[in-house]
């Protein structure tokens, strides 16, 4: 007979009713659904002065990102190649609304998994026929909810594995596994390895984050940045990366190192920037000039200008609002487009001296921002 310590009994029921239209929520033992939803706080480090607040914390409110249990997030953290594409997979896969702290939704895109101790033996009873069942040598069990049917997975010791150094242990086996099948990782093909617990660095997420949301980079006419080769492996998706605003240059046309290795900060930077380039905002660099009209006959937006607030943009139409936000302390400021420019690299607008002052210091000159184009007035 099997010790306490490895024999469970598990009860299974498949209601047909819960998982058509809902999918099937799964409680903790002991614990309840919150039937009101509090505000989510910010990690206790990163502070409104960080310029990980803003990124962070909007991934935090989708479920996107998990702090520490002492409430920290620590960006400054090497984030692994396992972590990178566990993040990637979710936020891509993002939902409207995340499920609470106490209760797990289970559908086609969120399976769970139950692990066990080792050699466990598990009887299943489904309460529905009243069939038990024992599966001996279990470490874990997957749970799939597809098209209105739920099937049940026992991992074994003899489970393929996706790579030589990726086991069924390991917390992302089940995240590398989906990830290889979909095409979204090959890893060492040579030495057949993932290398999950290395450090990823900007490269590597890029490929990893665009090949998961199924973009073509390599269809990119973009040119390539300055400094990177043009036929690196990674060229095409640091233009990409760059055309969609979601990697800032410099002036001398330069951007943040491919081979970079990131941190837990930097990585919500960038799954940040780039959910947000799919929802039409545009990253860059705002600069400012000296108050007054330009010579532009506007058809709205006229009371923004008499205001001085005003600024210039290379393509969006004179007359048109624009919301304008300070990436590092959140201000805003609605501007209307009344000239034409910045004709620098990195930067995306200019806005007029009292505009920018609403939002950052004039004694800076620029600042990382990100803007919105809002409806027409009228």
């Amino acid at each position: 007979m099997s010790s306490p310590h490895t024999r469970f009994r598990i009860a299974l029921v498949f209601l047909i009713a819960v998982l058509l239209p809902h999918g099937v929520l799964a409680k903790i033992v002991g614990t309840t659904a919150s039937k009101t939803k509090e505000p989510v706080k910010s990690f206790s480090d990163v502070n409104e002065n960080s310029s990980f607040f803003i990124p962070v914390n909007y991934l935090k409110k989708k479920n996107l990102v998990q702090g520490f249990s002492d409430g920290t997030f620590h960006p400054e953290r090497p984030v692994t190649r396992a972590e990178a594409l566990a993040m990637i997979l979710k936020a891509t896969n993002a939902k409207e609304e995340s499920p609470s702290a106490n209760t797990q939704n289970i559908d086609d895109k969120n399976p769970i998994q139950i692990n066990f101790p080792k050699n466990a033996e598990i009887t299943i009873h489904n309460l529905a026929t009243g069939e038990l069942k024992t599966l001996n040598n279990i470490e874990g069990l997957r749970l799939d909810v597809d098209t209105g049917s739920a099937t049940l997975t026992p991992m074994t010791k003899d489970m393929e594995k996706p790579f030589k150094d990726v086991s069924q242990k390991d917390w992302f086996y089940h995240t590398v596994v989906r990830a290889k099948n979909l095409g979204i990782i090959s890893g060492d093909t040579k030495k057949d390895l993932f290398r999950p617990r290395a450090t990823v660095n900007l490269a590597e997420t890029l490929r990893m984050l665009f090949a998961s949301d199924g973009i073509k980079t390599e269809l990119t006419q973009m040119p390539v940045p300055k400094g990177i080769p043009t036929d690196a492996w990674y060229s095409k998706d640091m233009a990409y990366a760059v055309s969609i605003t979601m990697l800032t240059q410099q002036e001398n046309g330069s951007v943040f190192p491919p081979d970079e290795k990131l941190n837990r900060g930097e990585m919500a930077l960038l799954l940040y920037r780039y959910l947000q380039t799919k929802d039409g905002y545009v990253f860059g660099y705002a600069s400012w000039y000296g108050d007054g009209l330009a010579k532009t006959k506007l058809t709205s937006g006229l009371s923004y200008a008499e205001a001085h607030l005003t600024a210039a943009h290379k393509t969006i139409p004179f007359g048109s609002i624009v919301r304008v936000t300070n990436m590092t302390n959140g201000k805003q400021v609605d501007v209307v487009i009344n000239d034409r420019g910045p004709y620098v690299t990195g930067r995306v607008i200019d806005l007029s001296r009292t505009a920018f002052s609403q939002i950052d210091s004039t004694t800076v000159g620029l600042t990382l921002v990100k803007i919105e184009l809002l409806p027409p007035l009228f």
